[in-house]
């Protein structure tokens, strides 16, 4: 087989028409009146016409030969030297995506499974001189020999990770160049998902990419979130749907395994799932999808705290708007009497919403309790004028009129003129204004019960501790977490609180060092792995260089180890057309002195 490294210049075959066209007008002539006294020639020139004739074709062949043989080196063949089947020890290195989406069903069998099958044959033309390399989806460059490399394919699963496609290769890149052999190749055999190409310098060297396979339709969980993140005990997910399909398909919404809720979606909806938790506690909440061609992508896990009405109770007076909104989310069972949530102008012991007090020279007081507390917030000067509420909360947009100077550090919920108007810090929430008519327009208006309930509900009791993460990711866990429950055991958590997540999808609690849950690690698949859209040859060699080889079965099977028994004929022809260039000077010299003779 001879390929061509620079093919366009096989357009100067063109040239070879040259010689032809002037033979051709060569042979033109005006017509001759023959006199009697040069009759005589006549006769001489018939006996020499078949030997000019000869002369003249064969410098005709020639010349031809001669352009086409240098418009070939001009074009620099090349040729696969077929010397028996061994080849010179050669660093191969080999990338095998089992990322979440080799799951994928295409003909009856997973992408994986088909990427194995091409790595196997890859192995079977290595032989014992070679260095092998293998790169999985996590990005690890793995040293390997034939049989190890065999026993982890014939174990390889798709993992819940994204391949970064661009830091794979190049990690099998460096490898092939750490060797002390002089040849090297890398084959990648993946899906070669658009999502997976990463941008970096052009890797160097024979990079042999396998063309993508077909792709199936999809549809992928893409996120679900907790909305409120603390049932009690009716709640919603909101969930997207992602991947690329035309039709529809059904979405539950399934708690500690009890169907909750189900919905349809296609491919770029947003779905609200609502129910009530079958339980309460930390219950584990899954998003699922009928089943396709690629599962992995299907389910969402989420972790879900579940518990009655918050229990609230109001200590001092904080107005009669406050009481009588308090008293609707009773009758409607939405909040309990209590004191898990405290209402008062000062700090108390537990979760409490600080109103500032009637008479501003109590502030002073106030002041020195949050102090006492170690909150660094403090009442500053009373302000008056009137400013919109701004933040992603019910009541945004009403009208202040009166409000505290809010200084400190912590979590800044709501602003008022740019200033801190409702922030957080522990287990203590304070507002720089009374919820009364007079300081704010907010107690009169139909957002005022939705804006209470969230500040009992949810502000003020704080979101639960839940942690979100990909699979292996480097995650950081609350303080007062000690340990994760996984199905295997139970593992510590280091005093850094930083740990890798499990390599599976899952909800894990979070304990603590009295056995109390504290939160939960979410763990779920990268999103990205749903859209199955393959890259084409522009975007890869964009991403990874324009030496990268993008080859179908039989021209990997025929390039692999190619490099080794590919020599190029440039000299060759070079030489040949020398050649006939020195003949095609002795023929027309030789010709010229006969015709003389």
């Amino acid at each position: 087989m001879i390929g061509f490294l620079q093919p366009l210049a096989l357009l100067g075959l063109t040239a070879a028409a040259i010689p032809p066209l002037l033979h051709l007008l060569g042979r033109r002539r005006p017509p001759t009146v023959v006199f009697p006294a040069i009759q005589y020639l006549t006769a001489t020139e018939r006996e020499h016409s078949r030997r000019l004739k000869l002369r003249n074709l064969l410098l005709l062949l020639l010349r031809v030969a001669a352009i086409v043989l240098i418009v070939l080196a001009a074009a620099r063949p090349v040729a696969h030297v077929q010397a028996g089947t061994s080849h010179p020890p050669t660093a191969l290195a080999i990338v095998v995506d089992n990322s979440l989406s080799a799951g994928a069903v295409v003909a009856g069998q997973t992408v994986l499974a088909t990427l194995a099958t091409r790595a196997r044959d890859v192995l079977e033309r290595s032989e014992a001189g070679d260095q092998l390399w293998l790169v999985l989806a996590d990005g690890e460059l793995r040293r390997v020999t034939r049989a190890t490399a065999h026993a982890t394919l014939d174990s390889l699963t798709p993992w819940p990770v994204r391949l970064d496609l661009g830091t794979a290769v190049r990690a099998a890149v460096r490898g092939v160049r750490e060797s002390e052999l002089g040849l090297g190749e890398v084959v990648v055999l993946s899906d070669l998902q658009a999502s997976a190409l990463s941008s970096g310098p052009p890797v160097e060297g024979r990079v042999l990419v396998l063309e993508a396979p077909s792709r199936p339709e999809n549809l992928g969980v893409d996120s679900a979130v907790s909305e409120p993140t603390r049932w009690t005990p009716s709640g919603s997910v909101i969930a997207s749907i992602g991947g690329h399909a035309a039709g529809r398909t059904a979405v539950r919404l399934e708690i500690d395994g009890v169907e909750v809720a189900r919905t349809v979606a296609s491919a770029g909806d947003r779905v609200v799932l609502e129910g009530s938790a079958p339980g309460s506690g930390w219950l584990t909440g899954i998003v699922r999808l009928d089943a396709d061609e690629l599962r992995g992508d299907d389910t969402w896990y989420l972790g879900i705290r579940a518990s009655g009405p918050t229990a609230v109770g109001v200590v001092t007076h904080v107005g009669r708007f406050v009481e009588d909104g308090l008293a609707v989310l009773r009758e409607d069972g939405r909040i309990a009497l209590g004191n898990v949530v405290q209402l008062a102008d000062r700090p108390q012991s537990g979760a409490t919403v600080v109103v500032p007090p009637a008479e501003p020279a109590l502030t002073g007081a106030v002041n020195r309790a949050l102090a006492a507390r170690g909150i660094d917030w403090r009442f500053g000067e009373l302000l008056e004028g009137e400013w919109s509420i701004r933040g992603d909360l019910p009541g945004a947009g009403e009208a202040v009129y009166r409000r505290y100077r809010l200084s400190g550090s912590g979590d800044v919920l709501a602003t008022v003129g740019g200033d801190p108007w409702l922030v957080r810090t522990g287990e203590v929430t304070l507002l720089a204004s009374r919820l009364e008519e007079s300081w704010t327009a907010l107690p009169v208006r139909a957002t005022f019960v939705p804006f209470l309930e969230i500040l009992v509900s949810r502000i003020a009791i704080g979101s639960p501790g839940i942690v979100h993460a990909r699979p292996g990711e480097a995650v950081r866990l609350p303080g007062a977490a000690v340990r994760v429950e996984l199905p295997e055991g139970t593992v510590a958590i280091p005093a850094s609180g930083a740990i890798l997540a499990p390599q599976r999808t899952g909800v894990f609690m979070l304990v603590d060092a009295a056995g109390d849950t504290v939160g939960v690690l979410e763990v779920n698949h990268d999103a990205r792995e749903s859209v199955l859209d393959p890259a084409d040859r522009t975007a890869l060699r964009a991403a990874l260089g324009d030496g990268v080889e993008v080859v179908s079965e039989a021209t990997l099977a025929r390039e692999l180890f190619g490099g080794a028994r590919r020599a190029e004929l440039t000299g060759i022809l070079l030489g040949a057309a020398l050649v006939i260039v020195v003949i095609e000077l002795v023929v027309a010299t030789f010709g010229t002195g006969a015709t003389r003779a």
